[in-house]
């Protein structure tokens, strides 16, 4: 395996959710090219259906009251990623909407970039929906996919070996066999 595919193998074994940060300011050109990774993001027909609204530390007072558990209120940025279903590619043979499809394809991109750049991440899903775009004007044909965590980490960026179905359990070939 040659040095770039092994770095990027390695970038997933350091990737994993953080919930405790340092005090410590993300710099301008970091945020950037992570605020650069969910732009250039692909989605569905080139739609683009997201919007992204960061929210420092200092801003988040009552949106820290919007999350239902604790442990991300110390990250310097939350990033709120919303889908906009209006903009979003639609599926003819089934009218199924891309748009959170496309979203966590962008988020999933700025994830392992933020990796890469040593920051620790989360994706919060526990949340007060409604009131989270009360909060943060989010307009109401607007959906909030997650809100993403992004800091320096307190502990080191390795990934714990969790259990998972063993891929007999969840790959087929071919087709779909019992």
């Amino acid at each position: 395996m040659d040095e770039k595919l092994k770095n990027f193998y390695d970038l997933f074994e350091r990737r994993k959710s953080v919930r405790e940060f340092q005090d410590r300011p993300i710099g301008t050109d970091v945020l950037g090219r992570l605020l650069e990774t969910l732009r250039r993001s692909q989605s569905a027909a080139n739609r683009q259906p997201w919007r992204f609204i960061v929210i420092e530390k200092k801003d988040r007072a009552e949106l820290n009251d919007a999350l239902t558990k604790d442990g991300f209120r110390g990250a310097p940025i939350i990033i709120a990623a919303c889908a906009e279903p209006k903009e979003a590619w639609i599926r003819k043979t089934d009218k199924v909407n891309y748009a959170w499809v496309d979203v966590s394809i962008a988020v999933t991109e700025m994830i392992c970039a933020a990796t890469a750049e040593g920051l620790g991440t989360c994706w919060i899903a526990s949340l007060e929906p409604a009131r989270v775009k009360k909060i943060l004007g989010i307009p109401e044909d607007m959906d909030i996919v997650a809100l993403i965590a992004l800091g320096w980490p307190n502990e080191e960026l390795k990934r714990e070996e969790k259990a998972r179905k063993p891929l007999e359990e969840i790959i087929r070939y071919g087709k779909w066999q019992g």
